[in-house]
């Protein structure tokens, strides 16, 4: 035998030792949380069992860790960015903490506007998992835009039944409430020994150590997408503590998000119909002042008041407010001439 086949024999014997290792520790967490007394506990311990014998979790591994999933111009790009100035991530962006190392260290913010990107990362890479084709500019629309962030957000593992009219506006207060969110003792360990029963599940299932697993991407996309459902969870139900049946509810959530085709979820037209359209203005009646959308920029994104106290309404043209000014300012040079003679 020679040096790459004893290489090649040693690798197979370290990755079956390994196997068998994340099958321990699967039994081991597993009869731990059999002393849970929690509902639907049971039946979520069931889909994590399936999931590791299914070539599902491994897809998604590779469709959350896959890099420029959606390739897109820099015109694209610049169209999009100002499409997601708008509606939740907006809201969110000015209600929650920023996030990173900083944020970390001097609160205990469970939730902040990073851990909500992710939340649209995971939604992208189930989107991604479910085509059969390179994903283009209208896939991009379709993740940012069906409304599924929302189905997600407020009707959790409802979100393939709800009646989207029936669900509430994204609202400030809401995002002020997710950043006030923290866990109680017995949800965080429950969160805990869950998120290292899928560590280990991930292993098995990639057939690779752990050290690799925490060293990708997918690990901590899955853990905060957990988490800010967990909270939307604690905060649809009117707490700001995130107890042990949140947790089980986010991964319901979880497992039936990406055992759906969420391929099916389109872009909504009233939002995206100001992508193209340029023209469009903002008119006071009061002030006679007017204010023209730019490119991406929609009415919603702006106050009903102008800064004169009137009311500002929306007109696709204004050439009749521009004839308007035109013949105040005739009749204006006629009276100055009037009162000169």
């Amino acid at each position: 035998m020679g040096i790459s086949e004893k290489i090649e024999e040693l690798s197979k014997k370290a990755d079956e030792k390994d196997r068998e290792r994340a099958r321990e520790n699967i039994k081991k967490i597993l009869t731990y949380l059999e002393d849970y007394d929690v509902e639907g506990l049971e039946e979520l311990l069931s889909e994590i069992k399936d999931l590791s014998k299914s070539d599902l979790y491994k897809k998604l591994i590779i469709a959350v860790t896959t890099k420029d999933k959606f390739e897109l111009d820099a015109d694209y790009l610049e169209k999009l960015e100002k499409l997601l100035r708008r509606r939740m991530l907006k809201i969110a962006f000015d209600n929650l903490r920023m996030g990173g190392f900083l944020t970390f260290i001097f609160t205990d913010s469970v939730i902040t506007f990073k851990d909500i990107l992710t939340l649209y990362t995971f939604i992208e890479s189930v989107y991604y998992m479910n085509l059969d084709r390179p994903a283009n500019w209208d896939d991009t629309l379709n993740v940012n835009f069906s409304g599924l962030d929302e189905r997600l957000i407020f009707a959790l593992d409802d979100f393939d039944t709800v009646n989207f009219d029936d669900l509430p506006e994204p609202t400030p207060e809401y995002f002020q409430k997710l950043r006030k969110v923290r866990w109680n003792k017995k949800a965080k360990k429950l969160y805990e020994k869950l998120t290292r029963l899928m560590l280990e599940t991930q292993d098995l299932v990639c057939e690779h150590t752990g050290f690799t697993v925490w060293n990708s991407n997918y690990a901590p996309t899955e853990d905060v997408f957990i988490q800010v459902l967990s909270a939307c969870s604690a905060v649809n139900d009117g707490r700001v503590e995130i107890e042990a049946e949140d947790v089980i509810r986010a991964y319901k959530t979880f497992f039936k998000l990406i055992k759906t085709n969420v391929t099916k979820y389109k872009a909504i037209p009233e939002r995206i119909k100001w992508l193209e359209k340029q023209n469009g203005y903002l008119v006071c009646h009061d002030c006679g002042g007017y204010y023209q959308l730019q490119p991406g920029e929609s009415p919603d994104d702006f106050s009903d008041t102008c800064e004169c106290g009137g009311e500002l309404k929306y007109y696709e043209d204004i050439d009749w407010l521009l004839e308007k000014k035109e013949d105040s300012k005739s009749e204006e040079v006629i009276n100055k001439n009037s009162k000169a003679t």
